[in-house]
């Protein structure tokens, strides 16, 4: 638990140095922001700190974790995404999913800004100690951050059964979050 306080707080440290902004007295290098980049700077760096809430259950005992996504791809191939989970349980509390999703857009067309998708998908599992495979469903939003048609940020729900190479019960787990992504339309 410790060291998952500490490397969420180093993040932060990290990401405030890199997005402060520079301050000087002369005028004349100050740049000029307007209010459509600044609110895609705003949502770029608000996904990429989301962190999402996910419910883990395994061999009939439920957890609570919190989970980080980051998906990169082009349409209609598909996109890889790495998940990373820490689990609040005293054995096994990290988790990485790899997976490769296929994205069906449920309205309109590919180019719209924004549109709602439904993600089936496949990858690996691992926490360190056990291994696995799990097949997965994302229902969500792919929205433009207005920065860049190919950067996006994807609020979802997702819905995710893990099948373990050891025989042992697998897990099932459910998260509701934002994950970032690059994602050539």
């Amino acid at each position: 638990m410790i060291k998952f306080i500490c490397i969420l707080f180093l993040s932060f440290l990290v990401t405030a140095s890199l997005f402060s902004q520079y301050n000087s007295h002369d005028k004349s290098i100050l740049r000029k922001s307007s209010s459509s980049s600044d609110a895609g700077n705003t949502l770029i760096l608000g996904s990429i700190l989301a962190i999402s809430p996910t419910i883990v259950i395994e061999d009939g005992k439920t957890g609570f974790g919190l989970s980080k996504e980051l998906s990169a791809g082009r349409f209609p191939f598909g996109r890889a995404e790495l998940d990373y989970t820490y689990v609040f349980r005293r054995e096994r509390s990290n988790m990485i999913n790899l997976s490769y999703n296929f994205d069906f857009p449920l309205n309109g067309n590919f180019k719209d800004p924004s549109l709602f998708m439904i993600s089936p998908g496949a990858g690996y599992y691992t926490d360190f100690t056990r291994k696995g495979f799990f097949t997965q469903l994302a229902i969500g939003l792919f929205a433009s951050t207005g920065f860049s048609d190919a950067i996006s940020i994807h609020p979802n729900i997702k819905f995710r059964k893990t099948f373990m190479n050891d025989n042992q019960p697998g897990i099932f787990s459910i998260s509701l979050g934002v994950g970032f992504g690059f994602y050539s339309r």
